[in-house]
């Protein structure tokens, strides 16, 4: 299930409508399984300024309504029949014969549920479905006894449901008893869905949803079994803490997050084995579970992720299904990223770059990492920036196989290096004499040309002329609105950032990240 949390219900609404928008562009004549209720009037709202504008096209569009009140009079105020020409159809540009309402006034409801389910059928099946989610978990008027066989049927509603809906009449007394309705079988043969949930009255059927297992007193967890489901809910429908959990080579830092709010921060050593790692976190989820509602879990990880499996260098990870692994073992949901990715998150979300939405964050280190955000989302389309190839002739061989990456220039590890050799053929300078027979640091090196040394100006400034490069390239194929530095050596300050802008454009925003090491268990949580 993909999750996006909006600011509040208008943003949730306008997402929505974006994502219905879409599928039409794809596939013109799709069939849309339409829902009611107070959540979806926004997105149909969105959706009819959207048709008026010209960027969405229901004209070859079928749709199929979730459910409908039953005994009803299709011209009560209160039918979906009404409901759905008020709120949407009469908004936008969809054949009134290619509309299909359940008909709460037939004399036959089983005969009418057989018909509809058969007609469904008949187009295909739906290709997006359209929920919201009642307050104790229904889908449609399936209630928290449906079964997840049961197809179109007559249902008798909740007591909660009945006093949930009485807001749309004079008194409960006024709300029907029983409703014609999808059921749960029927929604989960549906192509894609869309759940949208808003409120904090929907918080903890959420936390049902993202949770592990199902939950069957709550007919929306069901919908785990799909394979394509996009929750989408406002903050108020999210709220509760997130936990973000950040592997390193060294230590594993936890943050919980509750809203934007940093409540806790925490670091563990890193054991050596994948057993002794994946039982610390537990161990410390379980923890810190006692004195936090924790929603969900983030976890950044150094290397490669294919398919859920974990593969890197400097941790013991070899196809090493971690999501899987810490969601057995704490009951949770888990999403794993990769730890620049998160970091990039993190800073875009609680660091000096929060006034942005397109950001690059490079961490240079060992190698060069780095993370890209594009409309304040994580993109994993790319995101290797240390191993594009900034020198052709004369270049560097690099760990990864390549000639001339990045990385092989504008890594701590190549300052370093570059240093050593420069002071080995220094004897003289002041850059060997702060060495420990041969061996430097890069605050070493930044002491040594603060001292006056020449040959530690020329590797510094070597340095920082290739850091340019690769920085120019970022802005050239990006332009983001700033790039983040983070690392060890931009500890630096202005030392290593006042000489690199000069390198760079005019209007480039480069500036060193405030977060630095905790970014990436800040933008694990915020996964």
């Amino acid at each position: 299930m993909r999750i996006i949390v909006c600011e509040n219900y208008a943003d949730m609404s306008a997402k929505a409508a974006e994502l219905v928008a879409a599928q039409l562009t794809l596939k013109p004549d799709s069939v849309l399984g339409l829902a009611t209720g107070s959540t979806p009037i926004g997105m149909y709202s969105k959706l009819g300024e959207l048709c008026s504008a010209g960027t969405a096209d229901f004209s070859e569009a079928v749709s199929f309504n979730l459910d409908e009140y039953y005994p009803i009079r299709r011209d009560d105020p209160h039918s979906y029949f009404t409901y759905m020409h008020e709120n949407l159809f009469s908004k936008i540009n969809i054949k009134e014969e290619n509309t299909h309402i359940l008909n709460g006034e037939t004399d036959d409801p089983e005969r009418e549920c057989e018909a509809f389910e058969k007609l469904i059928k008949l187009h295909g099946g739906i290709d997006l479905q359209i929920l919201g989610i009642g307050r104790n978990g229904h889908i449609g008027f399936n209630e928290p006894d449906a079964v997840m066989n049961s197809y179109t049927h007559m249902t008798r509603l909740a007591p909660s449901t009945i006093k949930a809906n009485s807001r749309f009449f004079r008194s409960a007394d006024d709300v029907p008893r029983m409703a014609l309705t999808v059921g749960m079988s029927t929604i989960l043969t549906s192509k894609k869905i869309i759940l949208m949930a808003s409120g904090a009255a929907k918080s903890r059927v959420v936390s049902e949803l993202i949770g592990d297992g199902i939950n069957l007193t709550v007919p929306a967890a069901l919908l785990k079994l799909h394979s394509d489901v996009v929750l989408i809910c406002d903050k108020e429908a999210y709220r509760g803490a997130r936990l973000g959990v950040d592997i390193g080579g060294t230590n594993i830092k936890f943050a919980v997050v509750e809203g934007e709010e940093i409540k806790l921060r925490k670091s563990i050593a890193t054991k050596d084995t994948c057993n002794g790692i994946i039982d610390d976190i537990a161990s410390e989820i379980s923890e810190i579970r006692k004195s936090y509602d924790i929603k969900a879990v983030g976890v950044g990880t150094p290397g490669l992720i294919h398919d859920g499996l974990v593969t890197a260098i400097n941790l013991p990870f070899r196809d090493t299904p971690l999501e899987s692994l810490i969601a057995e073992r704490t009951d949770l949901s888990v999403t794993v990223d990769n730890d620049a990715n998160c970091a990039a998150l993190g800073e875009v979300v609680f660091g000096g770059t929060k006034d942005c939405g397109n950001i690059v964050l490079i961490t240079l280190g060992t190698g060069v990492g780095s993370g890209i955000i594009l409309n304040r989302s994580i993109t994993h389309n790319g995101g290797e920036m240390g191993h594009m190839i900034i020198e052709a002739e004369s270049s560097r061989k690099c760990g990864c196989g390549q000639y001339g990456c990045w990385e092989t220039y504008s890594s701590v590890t190549a300052l370093v290096k570059d240093a050593e050799e420069q002071a080995a053929k220094n004897k003289s300078s002041i850059l060997y004499t702060l060495s420990d027979n041969g061996r430097l640091t890069g605050k070493q090196i930044f002491e040594a040309a603060d001292k006056g040394c020449g040959t530690a100006r020329a590797v510094i400034d070597r340095y920082i002329h290739y850091l340019a490069v690769g920085i120019r390239n970022i802005i050239n194929i990006f332009s983001p609105e700033a790039i983040v530095l983070a690392g060890g050596i931009t500890g630096q300050g202005d030392k290593l950032l006042k000489p690199l802008i000069r390198e760079l454009p005019e209007d480039a925003r480069v500036e060193i990240s405030i977060l630095q090491e905790e970014a990436g268990a800040l933008g694990a949580a915020m996964l």
